[in-house]
């Protein structure tokens, strides 16, 4: 995708979120490594695996949305016939992109199913604040 005639990589804004994206990435997997650690010295997972939960489900959601950013108009929802070949128009813009809306509205629901980030965030209180 371009702006103003550029590479979107080359917008400064967009470069920021790509790289602050990026670092929360780096985070994520020093914190994988200490529950990976806490586990092969015969200790519990701590709240770390509750910040895991909470903190991946954050750097998915800014994936996608970064995603469709993107592609702008051409993540639309999309009529899956599209990509079967069933329908009698095109699709217009990139093959790839015709699920990234799908897909954004899909991973929303990553921070409320299998223990909502804010029970994990209440779990978190509980084994580090005692409350």
């Amino acid at each position: 995708q371009q702006k103003n005639g550029k590479p979107l990589l080359e917008d400064p804004v967009f470069g920021a979120k790509v790289a602050a994206l990026e670092i929360e990435l780096m985070a994520l997997e020093i914190t994988v490594l200490r529950v990976v650690s806490s586990e092969a010295a015969g200790k519990g997972p701590g709240p770390e695996a509750s910040m895991l939960k909470i903190k991946g489900t954050e750097i998915q959601q800014m994936l996608t949305e970064l995603m469709v950013e993107a592609v702008g108009p051409y993540a639309q929802p999309f009529d899956p016939a599209y990509l079967e070949c069933e329908h009698e128009h095109a699709v217009t813009g990139y093959d790839d992109a015709a699920p990234l809306a799908a897909y954004y509205f899909n991973y929303r629901k990553t921070s409320i199913y299998g223990g909502s980030n804010e029970i994990q965030k209440n779990i978190i209180s509980q084994m580090i604040l005692g409350l």
